[in-house]
């Protein structure tokens, strides 16, 4: 590959500095003596060297950057540094079973993103060089995922007993289609520890990849482990990076036992044949915490319909000033439907078809995006004209479970911890209608669901409605509606 291509033509993803250093104290906490000075230690994917960098004096580095650019800064970071392809290259420092560790943060995407589409040599090459090829569903191999064919790399270059340090997308450790390579992978390697990465972290145009970093020890021979795996998922991203590293490896330093729900010790055998991610995990535990507290019932048992608006592809809708409103999800903030900017459409056109019409107290739930999904954002339609929702909303309607005590549930700690779990993987996060219909929800008797309505009627709604007038008014509507979250999760 050419030295002019640039991070997005090689998958590329910087890891910061602070990121870099949690890394490698992961690392040492979990391997202790066994990671001692002398240690050897690879980066199959240096870019810049952050990772090995991190590690300092007194151990054998060495990296290998298929980026000229970037190995040239490499360099400093290593006592041994290679430009090539540290994925199919042959290297005199680079044998398999040689290492005592692997630190990496490979490029993540297809094959064919990053080497362009394969030629017979190349694919003959692929597949006979990693077995886990042949163990994910539905990809060909131009479109596999080239961070798989890097933990397999990873894994052979250290010797049996050996460690790995990988920061990885969460959908190696969610997507379905990958399990049985985690399958594969489990029983050449105990997992020691998964823990989720802030979103901030690899966030730039065109990259949102959510991200954990893994931490596995090579078996002696292909069979069961007997180490727990700590997953673990510090609750709140808004502390900032370095607040949210902190706390994360405060949690991995904690006893082993299962602590709470931000951190979670399983055994192996409970991995296998499931997802890894930790918010998965999270989700899960805080439900089955609820649920011997509370009855719980599928969310799906009250849904009487479920939609979202018409995809209409090759046009954008024009502005109608007498049109319908289309609800999309920028128009969903923290407390409620923000109906200042709706866009209009023509009546009963493209982008007003009925099945999608919303009617006085729907739930409408963005279903995708960082700034919508990922922030929990929800809102019930309290307007009296007729409306649409767009593409990205799903339209919720309900039959024996008050909207409003919805909204509010899935606010709570128990109910966006469900959503977080299925919101994963690199790009854009989402939700099905499959996903929607399986989240768990309280069933709280009716007139305690009505409270609820009528605390946010009398406190939050009239400032919502008057939210634009200052920053305010905005902020103490928020305050308010947190509160009813609040009073809510202690009821719980």
């Amino acid at each position: 590959m050419g030295s002019e291509r640039n991070a997005e033509d090689l998958a590329q993803h910087f890891t910061p500095a602070s990121v870099a250093d949690f890394a490698w104290a992961v690392m040492r906490t979990i391997a202790k003596r066994d990671l001692e000075r002398g240690a050897r230690v690879v980066d199959p994917a240096a870019g810049e060297g952050a990772l090995l960098a991190a590690i300092g004096p007194g151990y054998h580095t060495v990296g290998v950057e298929i980026d000229a650019r970037l190995a040239e800064k490499g360099r400093r970071s290593a006592k041994l540094f290679y430009t090539g392809d540290g994925l199919l290259g042959d290297f005199p420092e680079m044998k398999e079973g040689r290492f005592d560790c692997v630190m990496a943060n490979p490029p993540y995407g297809k094959l064919k993103d990053v080497f362009g589409v394969l030629d017979d040599d190349m694919q003959a090459a692929v597949e006979q060089g990693f077995k886990v090829t042949g163990l994910v569903s539905g990809k060909t191999l131009n479109a596999f995922p080239i961070e798989m064919l890097f933990i397999e790399r990873a894994l052979r270059l250290v010797r049996p007993s050996g460690w790995l340090a990988l920061i990885l997308p969460e959908g190696v450790f969610a997507n379905a289609r990958l399990q049985g390579a985690r399958d594969w992978l489990l029983r050449r390697a105990e997992v020691h520890a998964v823990v989720a990465l802030p979103g901030e972290v690899f966030r730039r145009k065109g990259l949102n990849a959510r991200t954990a970093l893994l931490v596995l020890r090579r078996k002696e021979s292909v069979g069961g482990g007997l180490a727990r795996a700590r997953l673990i998922a510090p609750a709140g991203e808004d502390r900032g990076l370095e607040g949210y590293l902190q706390q994360a490896l405060r949690l991995l330093k904690h006893s082993k036992r299962q602590v709470a729900a931000t951190s979670i010790s399983v055994r192996q055998g409970q991995l296998a044949d499931s997802r890894w991610d930790p918010r998965f995990w999270q989700g899960g535990k805080l439900v089955r915490d609820l649920a011997g507290r509370v009855p719980l019932a599928p969310f799906g048992d009250y849904i009487r319909h479920l939609t979202y608006g018409p995809i209409v592809t090759g046009r954008r809708p024009g502005y109608v000033e007498t049109g319908v409103p289309v609800i999309r999800q920028g128009n969903i903030v923290e407390t409620g439907l923000e109906e200042g900017d709706l866009l209009r459409v023509e009546a009963d056109g493209a982008y007003d078809p009925l099945r999608s019409r919303v009617r006085y107290g729907d739930l409408l739930l963005p279903r995708s995006g960082a700034g919508a999904l990922g922030k929990n954002r929800l809102a019930v339609y309290l307007g009296r004209e007729p409306a649409n929702v767009g593409c990205f909303v799903d339209l919720i309607r309900l039959e024996g479970l008050n909207p409003f005590y919805a909204w509010f549930f899935f606010k709570t700690r128990p109910g966006r911890a469900q959503i977080a779990a299925f919101a994963n993987g690199v790009g854009t996060p989402n939700i099905s209608f499959a996903e929607i219909r399986s989240l768990q929800v309280a069933a709280l008797s009716t007139a305690c669901q009505d409270d609820f309505e009528g605390r946010y009627r009398r406190e939050v709604w009239p400032l919502h409605k008057r939210r634009r007038e200052s920053d305010e008014i905005r902020a103490e509507g928020e305050r308010r509606f947190r509160l009813i979250v609040d009073d809510l999760e202690r009821h719980l």
